[in-house]
Parts: structure tokens; sequence; C-alpha cells
């Protein structure tokens, strides 16, 4: 009997808290307050007006794929490869400072959806993202926006376990029909396509559109006349470099020789010169549309590229500036701000908190690792992070711990370390850890701090042979012959 009796308390109880359960997550299907979400006060009038501009907004984020900052016009490159998103940038916000989490596509697009840091979303090869991982889509639409992705890379989209979460989905696959050469799936003309396709039957709703565009990613299939503009002409600042290490990359580019590496570069600002295209078409879709005022429009991209100028070439390895250093260009609704320049760090993981800030939707606190910017682009602070973090596969691999005024490079055999002085080497090129042990300590234990923030800590970057904490069971994706065969046409396969 008296075990009957705790039997029946159990349910009493059960129920009460049960509904509690519901409603807490029925709040958060409405954007309201529970506990473990935020949804920031107005901290200020700026802020508030920010918001308020932002209240029945659209957003469209557009990536551009292996698009490195300092190659666009607005970021001071002398090349005219960016007119279109230089003319946006003249009205919007340009993050000047602004760095990926990887340098790889499918864990930075992970970050980007989820504001996790790469050791603790742990996207990478087949696994995909944890259940139940908040992601910036299915918060919007849990807000009442209708969710669409559009992705020319297979390394961002559903086949790769990347965007299982939006309402709509197009991938390369979704491209075929509309050309004849599997070469030309990854052109932005068909995906942009479809994108005007979906956009007639959806403006009048209030959407989030997420576009991932190959270019300036190669194969590099830019129009004729775009190669033309930089063909044999002479690259402006280039300068070749050498590895700090003798790292495994030797021969891993030991196929590259550097005689036709400057025509690379110039093929690269030509495809460049085709993403810029595609932005400009983009906003003129959303003109057409008549959403472009009221869209909360990003352009951005997923990582760098490398030339050599410290010896890797590509990306997937590598955490120097132009591998990590992306743009990052917001146009805001109703523009309340004034175009100009941040020059604080920022990250790929902050872009999620700042949207949900600017449209006053709660989110997860604990599970958002990035920063909001709202108060930063309202000019009430002028920093949200004193360092930024980066990570790279490679032989070894190697993480980037990044300062306004200085990089840290740490290796994953725990012992390589490197130091630059961005005042007095802004390209990186002398090692001053035995000259500034003060500040590698500092950055070290930045680092380490960071380290045990994640769910599985990098501490192989510290100290060899470091005992990693086991990762999670992730969902996999394994890849299909067609989307090898995509990925081969990509150059990472």
């Amino acid at each position: 009997m008296q075990h009957r009796r705790h039997r029946w308390l159990g349910w009493l109880l059960l129920v009460p808290l049960a509904g509690l359960g519901w409603w807490a997550y029925a709040s958060w299907r409405h954007g309201s307050a529970v506990p473990g979400a935020t949804r920031p006060a107005p901290e200020s009038e700026a802020v508030a007006a920010l918001q308020a501009a932002a209240a029945n907004a659209n957003l469209v984020i557009c990536v551009l794929d292996a698009a490195r900052a300092d190659h666009f016009g607005c970021y001071g490159y002398p090349r005219d490869t960016t007119p279109n998103t230089d003319a946006l940038a003249r009205d919007a916000l340009r993050f000047d400072r602004h760095f990926t989490q990887y340098v790889t596509t499918k864990p930075s697009t992970a970050s980007l959806f989820t504001s996790q840091y790469s050791d603790t979303h742990l996207v990478s090869g087949n696994r995909g993202l944890l259940p139940g991982t908040f992601t910036i889509a299915a918060g919007l639409e849990a807000a009442g926006f209708h969710t669409a992705l559009f992705s020319s890379n297979p390394n961002a989209s559903p086949g790769a376990g990347i965007g299982l979460d939006f309402q709509d989905r197009f991938d390369q696959t979704d491209v075929k029909p509309l050309v004849k050469r599997w070469e030309d799936w990854t052109r932005p003309e068909p995906m942009l396509e479809l994108f005007r396709r979906w956009l007639e039957q959806n403006r009048r709703r209030r959407f989030f559109a997420y576009l991932h565009l190959d270019p300036p990613h190669q194969p590099y299939l830019q129009p004729a006349w775009m190669t033309h503009l930089f063909e044999g002409k002479r690259l402006p600042g280039f300068q070749q470099g050498e590895y700090e290490f003798p790292v495994g990359e030797k021969k891993t580019v030991a196929p590259y020789s550097y005689k036709p590496l400057l025509e690379w570069i110039n093929l690269y600002d030509a495809n460049l010169r085709y993403a810029d295209w595609a932005v400009g078409e983009l906003a003129s879709l959303l003109r057409k549309a008549g959403v472009y005022d009221n869209t909360l429009f990003v352009v951005s991209a997923d990582h760098g590229e490398a030339f050599g100028e410290h010896g890797y070439l590509w990306h997937e390895r590598g955490v120097y500036d132009e591998l990590t250093r992306i743009p990052l260009i917001l146009k805001w609704p109703g523009q309340p701000t004034q175009s100009r320049t941040i020059g604080a760090l920022t990250e790929t993981v902050d872009l999620l908190p700042t949207v949900f800030d600017a449209f006053r939707i709660a989110y997860p606190r604990p599970e958002v690792q990035g920063r909001s910017l709202l108060p930063l682009i309202a000019g009430d602070i002028d920093k949200v992070h004193d360092y930024v973090f980066c990570r790279s596969d490679g032989d070894p691999p190697s993480y980037l711990v990044r300062s306004l005024n200085h990089a840290l490079i740490l290796y994953g055999n725990g012992q390589w370390r490197v130091l630059y002085d961005l005042k007095a080497d802004p390209v990186e090129r002398r090692n001053v850890i035995a000259e500034q042990p003060e500040q590698a300590d500092k950055m070290l234990a930045a680092f380490e701090a960071f380290a045990h923030a994640q769910r599985r800590p990098p501490l192989d970057f510290l100290k060899p042979h470091a005992a990693l904490r086991p990762a999670p069971r992730a969902p996999e994706h394994e890849l299909t012959a067609e989307m090898r065969r995509r990925l081969r046409g990509l150059g990472y396969l």
C-alpha cells in the first residue's frame, strides 16, 4: 500500500511538471522568454531603433565560398573585383576584422547555423549535428519565418547533413534540369533562378533565405570577359612565403608548381568578380520583388583562400589571415544606421545572436557561444571579443588565437607555436614568441580557457599526447557516388 501511495504521488507531481515542460516548449516556439533562453531588453535608444527597423524584416544571408576579405575592393584591394559588393558596402555596415571558425566549408557552415565553435558542434567528415542542436533555421521558423536554403556546395547541403531543418531546401541536384553540363552545376545562374522562382511564391511571407554560392571557389568558370579583366596582369602586393615549420603540407602541394601560381590568382580574382555579379543579381531580385528595403541583407564567406603566402595553397589547412579573415557586410532594413566600418574583432558565431537580438527573438543562451553585435553596431560598446579562434585541418592541424594586435598559432602536436606582432608585421612573417613571452603566455591562457569551454576540449594543441574526451555519437551522412563526383569537381576528392 505504501509503494502504491508513492506511485500515485509521483504521477500527481509528474502531471504539472509535464504541463510546465509543454508551456516552456510552446513559449520557445513563439519566441517568449523561457528558462535557458534570452531576449535582450534594449540597452539604449540606438539599440531600440535598430530593433524597431528590423521588427518585421526578412533575412537573407549570402555566403560566397572561399572569398578572402583582402581581395574585395571595399576592403582595400586595388583591383575592380567587387563593384556590386562595394556599392552595397557604401550603404551598409562593413566589419573589418571578421573571422571564420574553420577554414573548410562544412564545419564553418555548422558554426554559422549553430553559433558554436567546431569543438562544440563537432561537425566534420561524415558527422552531422548532434540531435536537438539549436539552429538559426529552427529558431526563425519557430518565430514565424518561412526558411529556405539554396546551396551550390555539396558540403553545405542536406546531403552532407547541413541545413536539414530548413523548410525548403535546394542544392545542386535541383539545378540539374536547368543546365546541360555537370560543370555548370556550380555556376550561380541556376541557383539564382531557383531563388527567383521561390521568391515569387514567398515574397508576401516573412522569410529567411540562406544562399551559399560557389564562386570564387574553384573551378573557375566565370565568363570569358571577366577572365580577360585580369589575365596576364601583374598582381598587386602579393608576397610568396614558406611554412613556419616542416609540416606535412609539403607533400600535399607537391603536384603544384609556383610557375602558374600568379595566373591562378588572376583566375581567382576573375571568379570573385563572378561572385560579385551574383551578389548584384541577388540584390536586384530582392528589389524587383519589392522586399529589398525590408530585408536584413548579409554578405559573408565561409573561409578564405591561400596562394602560397605562407606555404599553403587552396584552403582546409593553415590559419593565416588569407584563410581566416572573411568579409561581413550588413545592410540594415530601413537604413537606420549610417554606413561605416567597424574595426572590432568579430566571428562567424556572432551572426546568429545578432540576428535574433535584432528581431527580438529568444534563443537558448547556454547553447549559443557567439556574442550579439547589436550593441557594437549601436555604438554602445567598442568591442565584443578580446580574442577570436579558428581551427584548420592539416598534418598537424593548427589553431589561431587572434587579438587586434597579435596572432598566436598553435599546432596539434602540442609543441609548435608561432606569435606575430601584427602592428610591426601585418603580413605575419616574423615569429616573435621568444621576444614577447608575456604576450604569448597571455594568449595561451586565453586559449586554454577557451578550450575548456568546448564540448570536446582541444587540449592536444597545448601539450603533446593529451588525452581527448571521446566525441558523442552523432548522425553520419555517407557520400553518394553523385556527391563524390561533385566534390571531385570542386577539388575536395
